[in-house]
């Protein structure tokens, strides 16, 4: 297993769920202890991927950081009483259903491909994961194997820089499948479960960064979040779209023959706001329009809250995942 050098700054301090992921893998291959490597800067270029999903782009949404950018979304954007964040045209009601941090989820996002033969192991470990309340699994599916012989029907360049920023944040030079970032701060390399539950732990009995209350109202459901200290600058509030599961049978490739079930499917992720995390922030969020009809009917939503790192603003340590749905 290979840590980050930012890994230090929280070391494991509790195995409860290893044990259990471990008897539920019991009978699923063993994980490949090297993955596949690919330089950042010298990607070969993927071939067209044929599409098994719609995947549009997501419309554009007004944010504190761009006011001059336009929204055709009926979401707008106050500024009152010390409270930045979408709301309806009409005044927000307070928000008063506290939601504990210990029921926030540990976000585990597994960088993966169908044209990688490392992978499929660790596509089994993240279903595993998804029968855990507390966890949020997200599978990123990247585009720069697609040359091998097998297009990605899920990859999207966007993951890839996604990647890509996460391995600049901490000065890698290259970005390699399967790859597992535990809300958005530890890693590892193609990962044992007792290894990789040993990381989600950690963060499960991690000090909350934030206080979040939700409040269903008859204009949406009002999420707020409060800073619990300075979050140390930029913090970006994300939409991610996911599948629940979709199963690929691999005709070509180095997984030629073999069918993979792959689970919470990354289809798009939107950038809804960029957060000060210092004042609260408030937003409303709208069946109607987070939904899209273009995705497919089972769509699942959740929020990522991340904070940005240096003046490039890289991915760094995810402070809050709430789940809409």
């Amino acid at each position: 297993m290979a840590l980050w050098p930012r890994s230090a700054l929280r070391p494991c301090r509790g195995m409860g769920g290893a044990m259990m992921l471990v008897a539920m893998l019991a009978a699923a291959p063993a994980l490949a202890q090297d993955g596949g490597h690919a330089d950042i800067t010298q990607r070969s270029a993927p071939s067209p991927a044929p599409s098994q999903m719609n995947r549009p782009e997501a419309p554009l949404i007004l944010a504190p950081d761009d006011p001059g950018r336009q929204s055709p979304s009926t979401m707008s954007l106050t500024e009152s009483g010390g409270v930045n964040g979408f709301v309806p045209a009409e005044a927000a009601p307070p928000v008063t259903a506290d939601l504990p941090s210990a029921n926030l989820p540990v976000v585990v996002e597994l960088f993966t491909s169908q044209g990688c033969s490392s992978c499929p192991p660790a596509d089994a470990m993240l279903t595993m994961l998804a029968g855990q309340h507390d966890v949020l699994p997200l599978s990123f599916h990247v585009d720069y194997w697609d040359y091998l012989g097998w297009a990605d029907s899920f990859a999207r360049p966007e993951f890839t820089e996604r990647q890509s920023a996460y391995a600049h944040a901490v000065g890698e030079r290259s970005v390699y499948t399967p790859q597992m970032i535990v809300d958005g701060q530890d890693t590892a390399v193609a990962p044992g479960p007792a290894q990789l539950m040993g990381l989600i732990d950690a963060h499960r009995f991690a000090p909350a960064e934030v206080t979040i209350q939700r409040e269903r109202t008859d204009a949406g459901e009002t999420i707020e979040l409060q800073p619990l200290s300075d979050l140390g600058g930029k913090v970006d509030v994300l939409l991610v779209r996911y599948a629940p599961e979709r199963p690929v049978d691999m005709t070509a490739g180095e997984n030629r023959g073999k069918t993979v079930i792959y689970t919470n499917v990354v289809l798009g992720m939107q950038h809804l706001t960029r957060w000060d995390g210092l004042q609260p922030l408030r937003l409303t969020v709208r069946a109607d329009l987070v939904g899209d009809a273009s995705f497919p009917d089972d769509t699942r939503h959740a929020l990522l809250v991340q904070q940005m790192m240096g003046k490039r603003a890289l991915p760094g340590p995810i402070v809050a995942a709430i789940r809409l749905d």
